[in-house]
């Protein structure tokens, strides 16, 4: 399975670029994508959605899916980010009263990434650096990777498109996308074509750079692969100028924190922004 091969050959690459980025000064919790599975799972979707994703169902028909939001996210693969996929779990499972609708979708490796403390920016959670890069990680390490993110519209490990939304999509903002996807091709089987796939290979080997370490950090609904999110860097710099907050226009707040990072930015980035700072922000895609 695709899935399969692009963690046996990349996973060591995710897990040291994830590891290495938490452990930075520039680390912005409230941004991390999870776990390094979670990060392979959001590379490989990303990936696998360049390759014209379609669906499959038990009849043998198939049809191309072209669920995607409107900033350009794939909404089929839509992640919840991990500070708020802890909460969900588990206000699903008290009111469900165990964990079946959790473990069919999310699978038997998602795990809550802790509770505490109560606002994401207070975070202190990180992956140990592996001993010697130069080595894969051991294979126990590897067995113990949990994923952090609950996943929305496809059953994890599977890859197939949910029977109804889970409990925890009510969270989600602006899916109605996602409504229209599961009410129509519930239970199909994701898959891209045999010619989609004619430089897999590379990525598999690491030829075709995936930029991990911009991807570890990256909000969802702001992120690209090969296009670093701007918003770690506008919150460091907003922060160094405004630490008690601007009294000036948003506006100007936005050009000067631009010419701070050194790029432009505009007034919603500077919004999302400050909504990390003052822990808002609750939800990754």
């Amino acid at each position: 399975m695709l899935w399969d091969q692009f963690v046996a050959n990349r996973i060591d690459a995710i897990y040291h670029s994830a590891s290495e980025t938490n452990t930075s000064e520039k680390f912005v919790a409230p941004l991390v994508r999870g776990s390094p599975l979670d990060i392979a799972e959001h590379i490989f979707s990303s990936l696998m959605w360049k390759c014209w994703p379609h669906a499959a169902s038990s009849d043998g028909t198939v049809l191309r899916v072209h669920s995607r939001f409107e900033d350009g996210v794939p909404g089929l693969f839509t992640q919840i980010a991990p500070y708020r996929s802890c909460f969900d779990a588990v206000v699903a499972e008290m009111e469900h009263k165990n964990r079946d609708e959790i473990d069919a979708i999310a699978g038997l490796t998602f795990e809550e990434w802790g509770f505490e403390p109560e606002e994401a920016s207070q975070w202190d959670n990180v992956y140990p650096a592996q001993a010697n890069t130069d080595l894969p990680l051991p294979k126990d390490r590897i067995g113990k990777l949990r994923f952090h993110t609950l996943p929305i519209c496809f059953e994890r490990g599977r890859f197939t498109i949910v029977e109804k939304l889970p409990h925890w999509a009510r969270t989600v903002k602006n899916n109605r996308d996602q409504e229209i996807l599961v009410d129509r091709l519930a239970g199909w089987a994701l898959c891209v074509p045999d010619t989609a796939l004619e430089g897999w290979g590379k990525v598999l080997s690491g030829d075709t750079p995936i930029l991990e370490g911009e991807v570890s950090t990256t909000a969802g609904s702001d992120s690209q692969i090969g296009r670093p999110s701007k918003i770690p860097r506008a919150v460091t710099a907003y922060q160094s100028i405004y630490p008690d907050g601007h009294s000036c226009s948003w506006k100007d707040a936005a050009e000067s924190v631009g010419e701070d990072m050194g790029e432009s930015i505009s007034v919603q980035t500077l919004r999302r922004a400050i909504d990390v700072i003052n822990g808002k922000e609750d939800h990754d895609d």
